[in-house]
């Protein structure tokens, strides 16, 4: 309230006559000194909220006041019922500490190769149109032809492209060997699960030095390199996949990036 709405509301108090003044009577009625000054009070009052609501910014501020109110109830009662919830469904909160491990973790993977092999390299890659880095030439690279049909490599073909020598090829991670058979087409072939979902399949080997429901580790030597009738143009190699669940994946996104 200003100044002016002040004086207005304290004028009908001060400007009465001596007469008028209430004052205290012996005779009068009991209480009768108080009426006046009560009635003044509520002209007051009544004359500074008019003048109060008659300013531009009365309401607005009103209005931002009522909002930021209900805006706190209702962030107050979510809050609350959040916590009423999670106290009366006994549930603890989430853990703050380094995450705890679970069984299903992700096995550590090598190269296929034992570390005495000499000039081993990547022959064929793994195709993936998806893949950033992707071009024509380097796709066709990682097809795999036969007869007359063109089919993408799921896996790395391994060899000496020089000598055409064969070489160790070893488990790229520790399992059980689910799987030895021989095939006119692929040669011999070796399958290592891990019991979490990965497992390693090594193609094309000449001799195999594991049988089916053997353990191996990481780097026990498995077989020897060989010849397979699908690729023969690769000569003395091993084709090595990667399988999660099932399902082939890129052995690069697994194998450390040092060099066979």
């Amino acid at each position: 309230m200003d100044k002016d709405n002040q004086q207005r509301g304290a004028e009908p108090y001060k400007n009465k006559a001596p007469q008028d003044v209430p004052h205290s009577d012996a005779n009068g009625p009991a209480g009768h000194e108080d009426r006046e000054p009560k009635e003044d009070l509520r002209v007051t009052v009544r004359t500074g909220l008019r003048g109060m609501f008659a300013k531009r910014w009365a309401f607005p501020a009103l209005y931002l006041t009522a909002a930021g109110l209900i805006i706190a109830l209702m962030y107050f009662q979510v809050n609350h019922a959040s916590l009423n919830k999670g106290a009366t469904s006994g549930s603890a909160p989430p853990p703050t500490g380094p995450t705890v491990a679970t069984n299903a973790q992700q096995p550590s993977f090598g190269w296929p190769v034992a570390q005495s092999a000499t000039g081993v390299q990547l022959l064929r890659g793994y195709y993936d149109r998806t893949a950033k880095n992707a071009t024509v030439a380097s796709l066709a690279k990682d097809l795999v032809h036969y007869g007359n049909s063109y089919t993408g490599s799921t896996g790395y073909d391994l060899g000496n492209p020089t000598s055409h020598t064969a070489f160790t090829v070893v488990a790229a991670a520790a399992g059980t060997v689910t799987s030895v058979r021989d095939s006119k087409v692929m040669g011999v072939t070796v399958d290592v699960t891990d019991g979490d979902g990965y497992t390693t399949v090594y193609q094309s080997l000449g001799k195999v030095s594991v049988t089916q429901g053997q353990k191996v580790a990481k780097g026990q030597a498995l077989g020897m390199s060989g010849t397979n009738y699908m690729e023969a143009s690769l000569g003395n190699h091993v084709f090595f996949a990667i399988e999660k669940n099932g399902v082939t994946v890129d052995p690069g996104s697994l194998l450390p990036n040092s060099q066979i």
